[in-house]
């Protein structure tokens, strides 16, 4: 009862740890990433994904992706639009696009996965 109590009023802490750990990884990019980052994610929130399908938004996968790869970028010593390129926005709405596939085969492999394992006890 506490739980759910304390849940309410200040949220879910593990979220907010999970939250604040990710942030750290942005602000540890270099000058011009943690930029673009702050601007695609901005750009990414307010256009939403294709399809209206927010839910990619729920959890921090999409922008987690998109951390590691310009940390790997970064790390080769890409700058960063030449890791972009010079329409962002199209660079965000295909990584996005991208990311509403993949949700999309997780989704289709988990049905899928579950249908069997029913129709399996069924038979």
């Amino acid at each position: 009862m506490l739980d759910s109590i304390i849940k309410l009023l200040i949220g879910d802490l593990e979220e907010k740890r999970v939250y604040k750990q990710f942030m750290k990884r942005v602000d540890a990019l270099p000058k011009d990433y943690r930029f673009a980052f702050s601007k695609i994610q901005h750009y990414m929130f307010s256009v939403g994904p294709p399809g209206g399908d927010m839910t990619i938004f729920t959890d921090l996968t999409m922008f987690r992706n998109l951390v590691d790869f310009f940390e790997e970028s970064a790390a080769e010593g890409r700058q960063v639009l030449d890791v972009i390129g010079s329409d962002v926005g199209k660079f965000s709405d295909e990584f996005m696009r991208a990311s509403v596939t993949n949700t999309e085969s997780l989704r289709e492999k988990l049905n899928k996965e579950i249908m069997k394992k029913f129709n399996k006890e069924e038979n």
